[in-house]
């Protein structure tokens, strides 16, 4: 190895401890004061660089694998939900109904979303902690991380949701995936 190779390992090591330390004393507070800096949210957003996505998940695999924390992983949610609809209906509702496969101000059932915020109320409803990773799934599928920190499911919980956000930082503004501006009014940010 040469010796930039180990001064950016050490680097990011360093970072990505610091991170994965203030998400942890974070979860470690009282819902209401995670809800008070949140505008009544109960969301945490944490923010790594989408490069480093792997290494991220990873890392959060071995720290949060305690019993009250469950991973949601939305590509295994996705490919689940096309193969509950089965391929054939999804690219026959897709062609009828583009984005709102994905998401709808018309109904909720039968939608991506729905399916989300199903997996999401099914971890709340077994006291742990939701950890929503891979949320780059969800680009260009008519909803995005605000949708979900907003729904009533989660603002309702007595218990934080947890979001992976691969993004960039421009000055004060996240870039989801260096593409959309992030929301960071119903959440604490974590970067």
């Amino acid at each position: 190895m040469f010796k930039e190779d180990i001064t950016m390992t050490q680097t990011f090591d360093i970072e990505h401890n610091r991170l994965f330390g203030e998400l942890t004393a974070t979860l470690k507070e009282d819902i209401v004061k995670i809800a008070g800096k949140c505008n009544g949210g109960k969301s945490i957003l944490f923010v790594y660089p989408p490069k480093d996505e792997q290494a991220y998940i990873a890392k959060a695999y071995d720290v949060l694998a305690e019993d009250n924390y469950a991973i949601i992983d939305l590509r295994n949610v996705f490919r689940q939900f096309i193969s509950d609809m089965g391929m054939e209906n999804f690219e026959e509702n897709y062609q009828n109904f583009g984005d709102e496969v994905f998401f709808s101000q018309n109904y909720d059932e039968g939608t991506f979303f729905h399916t989300v915020i199903e997996q999401i109320q099914a971890v709340f409803s077994q006291g742990k902690i939701p950890v929503l990773v891979h949320t780059g799934a969800l680009y260009g599928m008519n909803f995005s991380n605000i949708n979900i920190m907003e729904h009533q499911v989660v603002m309702a919980s007595r218990i934080p949701l947890v979001v992976f956000y691969p993004a960039t930082i421009e000055g004060e503004q996240i870039m989801f995936l260096g593409k959309q501006p992030a929301s960071k009014y119903r959440c604490i940010v974590i970067r």
